[in-house]
């Protein structure tokens, strides 16, 4: 049984986050995103601080749009590997216009990798069982 949350999709993308924190701020890298998350991944911290529930600024631009995002979530899930930490964060607060752009930015990565699933589809040509030659 899963235990994953999750109400979206995240499609998998790479951008760089600023996250605020009382420490200062530090950088991280996205491994997916959605329109009401993300999964970070950052060099640990200290070994005793634990950031699960506890609320995040960040700050990040969408690849292609000119677009910055400033956004407050919230950490649902934290691992560590090796000197790596990675949090699951769900967005939770944004401005409206924020909101719009990540939803525009969503929703054309979903539409070009499906594009690029269809024509490779069409690309291949069509094989039958036992049929021969290639």
């Amino acid at each position: 049984m899963s235990h994953d949350r999750r109400q979206q999709l995240r499609l998998p993308v790479e951008i760089c986050v600023q996250q605020y924190l009382p420490g200062g701020v530090f950088l991280g890298l996205t491994r997916d995103l959605s329109e009401t998350g993300l999964y970070l991944t950052a060099p640990k911290l200290r070994d005793d601080m634990t950031l699960l529930g506890a609320p995040l600024h960040l700050e990040f631009a969408l690849p292609g749009t000119g677009d910055k995002i400033w956004a407050r979530g919230k950490v649902c899930y934290e691992s560590l590997d090796g000197e790596l930490k990675g949090l699951g964060i769900r967005l939770q607060d944004m401005a409206e216009r924020h909101k719009q752009s990540l939803h525009r930015y969503v929703d054309s990565v979903r539409r070009a990798r499906l594009n690029n699933l269809l024509w490779q589809m069409n690309q291949a040509p069509a094989r039958l069982p036992g049929m021969i030659g290639g």
